[in-house]
């Protein structure tokens, strides 16, 4: 059964995440093609040594702000795509998890990085995620900006509950990972870098387009993890989990299958939708 984290409250939010890019790996044995080892949940830095969000995070933009404008336009503008195929993709967005992914940013890489076997691949993505989820949670503790729905008219694309119309918006948790994805593997093959992270920008401002976040959310989702992955070139054992996997995928693409078309986002499906 998938987990449905979006109807947590903030600190349980961050506890599902966790535990949901964990579990979404099959437990076929080792050796299994197609199979994606459980990786440790223990992150390469840890709470105390992850960047400071309170240094390099600004707060959201006051409501009265040029930015807060903006913010509320934009949502309000978005909501016209209810039932339009953005929409649709947005919905399908919402569901975050190792193997969703990494079959999402295949389609990009124009292989099937879902089928593969990969376990160096799934190990440097969920331990640098285990420190993210940290930074998120802390931020939007910290932070408490109402969601957009919660003041606002106007349709969403998920399932809420009061939990999750209580917890933060800023910065948005499904823009910081799916940034992290991007960048990781835009580094991991290059030469496909530039679909990489337009589908990782898309993958935020699915946020936007679903209602659940405004627009500056997603920026700061992004800010995030950007200095996240920074602080993690610093780190040993991060640098030496990217080689494992850079090799891993070398090795593997000249036998992985292409992505199933079907499955992918048509043309044009990407472009920023405001």
């Amino acid at each position: 059964m998938r987990r449905k984290c979006s109807l947590l409250a903030t600190a349980a939010l961050v506890s599902c995440l966790a535990a949901t890019f964990v579990s979404a790996q099959p437990s076929a044995p080792p050796g299994t093609p197609g199979a994606l080892p459980r990786p440790r949940a223990e992150g390469y830095l840890g709470a105390e040594r992850v960047p400071d969000h309170k240094v390099f995070l600004p707060p959201p933009p006051a409501v009265d702000s040029p930015a807060g404008t903006a913010d509320l336009a934009i949502f309000r503008e978005t909501r016209a795509l209810e039932g339009k195929p953005r929409w649709e993709l947005a919905a399908s967005d919402d569901r975050i998890g190792s193997r969703k992914m990494l079959s999402d940013f295949g389609c990009a890489a124009g292989t099937d990085l879902a089928a593969i076997e990969a376990p160096a691949l799934a190990r440097v993505l969920a331990r640098a995620n285990a420190d993210l989820l940290v930074m998120v949670g802390a931020s939007k503790d910290h932070y408490q900006r109402p969601r957009p729905f919660v003041t606002e008219e106007g349709p969403i694309c998920v399932e809420v509950s009061p939990a999750f119309a209580a917890s933060g918006s800023y910065p948005s948790g499904h823009s910081a990972a799916a940034w992290l994805y991007a960048m990781l593997l835009a580094e991991l093959v290059p030469e496909d870098a530039a679909p990489i992270m337009a589908r990782g920008r898309a993958f935020g401002e699915s946020r936007v387009v679903c209602g659940v976040h405004y627009a500056s959310d997603i920026d700061a989702g992004r800010v995030t993890t950007t200095a996240l992955v920074a602080a993690l070139h610093g780190n040993a054992e991060f640098e030496a989990d990217m080689a494992a996997a850079r090799a891993e995928l070398a090795k593997a693409s000249a036998s992985a299958p292409r992505p199933d078309a079907a499955s992918c986002p048509a043309p044009g499906a990407l472009e920023r939708p405001w």
